[in-house]
């Protein structure tokens, strides 16, 4: 892990004192295998003056955000392109969580630019890295990623968004779970913030009450369709013990 401690440029009034608190306050993890690209964005990163952390891939990058708190996410396109299928869940667990920026550099050019998808209308990339730090990442307070490693495991439920055991409950699966939430193969569409209701089978009729944390489209993109879930805290003695054997820690 690399890290930058980085020095604001120093200024007089009130703008000057709020931008440096936001600056202080703001932490980003940056995401980048190659060492020509990484060196490049550090040196963005530090004409922008805030801090960060650098891990090379996604496995990182999930220890890190569970052990510390961050507010943002700069993600290299190439390494995520390059990632593994098992990387790739962590990446949509960050880049649904966190605000996140993808970039990418071009050696021939020997410049950084976003990625299309970002839809920039800065007239240049240190203008839409500063933008994306002080807007997106100066807002958002820093915060860890979740307590507990997902286990990719494939378990069938009863997928219901009313808590019922109802003809309308979805019949699906896990693909991974952790004794904090899982993510859901569904192709119906869900919300960030929806609440919902997970019946498995070892649980017989005591369902798991979830919410909604982000989702996965049909055709969006090359994964699984489905959602992103976290279970409540209240949960039962019964339904701790039983994620504590199919997640364990």
């Amino acid at each position: 892990m690399a890290t930058g401690a980085l020095q604001s440029q120093r200024g007089t009034g009130p703008g000057h004192e709020a931008m440096a608190s936001v600056m202080e306050d703001t932490r980003i993890l940056m995401v980048v295998r190659e060492p020509e690209a990484r060196s490049a964005y550090e040196q963005a990163l530090d004409r922008i003056g805030v801090s960060y952390h650098t891990a090379c891939d996604f496995n990182e990058v999930l220890r890190m955000t569970v052990e510390s708190a961050y507010s943002g996410l700069l993600v290299d396109i190439l390494t995520l392109v390059r990632c593994s299928k098992e990387e790739k869940n962590i990446a949509y667990d960050c880049i649904n969580f966190y605000p996140t920026l993808r970039i990418k550099w071009d050696a021939r050019q020997q410049s950084i630019t976003p990625g299309p998808q970002e839809n920039s209308s800065a007239a240049d990339t240190h203008t839409a890295l500063t933008r994306f730090v002080q807007e997106r990442c100066g807002t958002f307070p820093a915060r860890c990623l979740r307590r507990f490693a997902r286990k990719d495991s494939y378990l069938s439920l009863l997928l219901s968004r009313d808590g019922l055991p109802s003809t309308a409950a979805l019949k699906t699966f896990t693909v991974n779970i952790s004794q904090g939430g899982a993510f859901i193969q569904t192709t119906d569409p869900f919300a960030k913030t929806d609440r919902v209701w997970l019946r498995f089978p070892a649980l017989a009729e005591e369902a798991l009450q979830a919410g909604v944390c982000w989702s996965i489209p049909w055709g969006g993109c090359r994964s699984i369709p489905g959602i992103g879930v976290m279970f409540d805290q209240g949960l039962s003695p019964r339904q701790v013990e039983w994620l504590k054997q199919v997640a364990p820690a």
